[in-house]
């Protein structure tokens, strides 16, 4: 289904667009996808009477595997009962799980899922945890990277080390683009992100493409798949590209867990220490987590926008902004970096990006936990982590996880619609604004192209749980929420 989808999306998409690189692009996707169908076809009928149990690495189920009649070598080929996937033994000896192909592979042998280190092991993504604390333990895999053994050998890692993590930002915009661009804008969020990879073959192994588990680490995940083998494969694929990652606790205690996760430009506010003055305003006794995340990318974003050379840009437009009296304004200086919107190599939306994949991580290891439910607090991107973690909770069904959410200088447009945002807390979103906060007001609406951030002008939303509240008297920048705010009660 995904291969037939994947065709005729790109096919579409081929006829209809009249640039020559993307009907290039469409033709060879649309190509691609029309000669694994063949391939698949090929196998189906050459199915066999033999099967066997094993975990498949494509649906990750223990389940039934067909064998595929003249696929002999090095391996025996197989078909997935369940998923459709194409499947071999394992390429580690003793190891009894099935590995993916793809119906174009030269040689029928790969690695599984645990063994590719794509999932922490096969058992253990249904498992809970205690609490946020045991997320490492949690994310701990239970046998060797093969696979990254094997690219060692080769000398691929080099590679690949390049190439993964930019697919890695680019697919989640790539599919949500295409997801709701072609549907005429009737889906957004994650269930566009999630069509438009389909589309893009992403979600399918015979494709060539990421295959389920790849498919997921690049979706939000949401709904149903958080807490389960899906979320599992998101948070573990996270974890591994983003080495900082992690949850840690900052102490223990009573009442609802606080998880609090900083921005960037904090400086010397990323710390517990920094943090617990405003914690202890409202949630004294409580346990706190802080999620670290992002250290690279942050480290970039931040360094960006304090050269001497940003300054002055930024200086420029202010005064441009004020001569002109609007929000109209060029962009001199870091327009031609900031202001690449939708482009997965500026530093502005690769930061971003990875916010929103930390928010789908902690999104799934809080589905996964037993205690809650949480208070999130988050900071400039990392209010956008908090956000984006509570409208993937928001889509699942039974208690809510979210107690309140406190949003400080949020670096998150203010269009949108907030309906999974308000659904997802039993309390209140309190979202804490400053029209002193000249990052927000210049350089997010560089890089957004003119977009209003939630934490410069306030949500201004219709929905009750959603509260803005203005604390202009008492913020002087984009630096200043953590010592001057007070945590407002339910």
């Amino acid at each position: 289904m995904a291969l037939a989808l994947g065709f005729a999306a790109n096919e579409m998409a081929y006829r209809r667009s009249r640039a020559a690189e993307k009907r290039a692009s469409h033709r060879a996707a649309a190509d691609a996808a029309r000669k694994d169908l063949l391939g698949l076809a090929d196998m189906v009928v050459r199915l066999g009477d033999r099967t066997v149990t094993a975990w498949c690495s494509g649906c990750f189920e223990k389940t039934s595997h067909q064998h595929v009649r003249g696929a002999e070598r090095p391996f025996r080929t197989y078909l997935c009962c369940t998923c459709g996937t194409p499947t071999v033994n394992c390429g580690v000896p003793g190891c009894a799980h099935h590995a993916t192909l793809t119906t174009r592979a030269r040689v029928n042998m790969g690695y599984c899922a645990a063994h590719r280190h794509a999932i922490p092991g096969f058992e253990k993504i249904r498992s809970k945890i205690e609490t946020l604390g045991d997320s490492k333990d949690f994310l701990s895999f239970e046998v060797r990277n093969a696979a990254r053994i094997t690219k060692i050998t080769v000398g691929t890692l080099g590679t690949a080390a390049v190439v993964a993590p930019m697919a890695f930002f680019a697919a989640p915009a790539v599919g949500a683009a295409l997801g709701s661009s072609m549907l005429g804008g009737s889906l957004t969020g994650a269930a566009a992100t999630s069509h438009g990879l389909a589309m893009l073959g992403g979600g399918a192994v015979a494709s060539g493409g990421l295959g389920m588990a790849g498919g997921a680490a690049v979706v939000t995940a949401t709904g149903t798949a958080l807490g389960g083998v899906l979320g599992a494969t998101t948070v573990t694929a996270y974890a591994g590209a983003d080495p900082s990652f992690g949850i840690e606790q900052m102490r223990s205690g009573t009442g609802s867990p606080v998880v609090f996760a900083t921005g960037f430009l904090t400086e010397g506010q990323a710390g517990w220490k920094e943090w617990q003055r405003l914690v202890d305003t409202r949630y004294p006794d409580a346990p706190v987590y802080q999620v670290h995340w992002g250290a690279k990318e942050l480290k970039h974003l931040t360094a960006l926008v304090t050269s001497s050379t940003v300054k002055a840009a930024v200086h420029e437009i202010v005064a441009q902004g004020a001569r002109r009296g609007s929000r109209s304004f060029g962009l001199p200086g870091i327009g031609w970096l900031l202001g690449l919107h939708g482009v997965a190599t500026n530093p502005w939306t690769i930061a971003k990006v990875r916010a929103g994949m930390t928010g789908a991580a902690l999104a799934d290891l809080i589905s996964r936990s037993v205690e809650g439910p949480y208070v999130l607090m988050g900071h400039s991107l990392g209010a956008r982590v908090m956000v984006t973690a509570a409208l993937a909770l928001g889509t699942r069904s039974g208690p809510s996880r979210i107690e309140a959410m406190h949003l400080l200088g949020a670096a998150v447009g203010r269009d949108g619609d907030w309906r999974c945002l308000d659904q997802a807390v039993s309390g209140h979103v309190w979202n804490y604004w400053s029209e002193n906060d000249g990052v927000l007001r210049w350089l997010y609406s560089l890089a957004e192209v003119g977009e209003t951030a939630v934490g410069q002008a306030g949500f201004k939303s219709k929905f009750a749980r959603i509260k803005d509240r203005n604390v202009t008297r008492h913020v002087s920048g984009h630096s200043a929420y953590i010592s001057g705010v007070t945590l407002q009660g339910e």
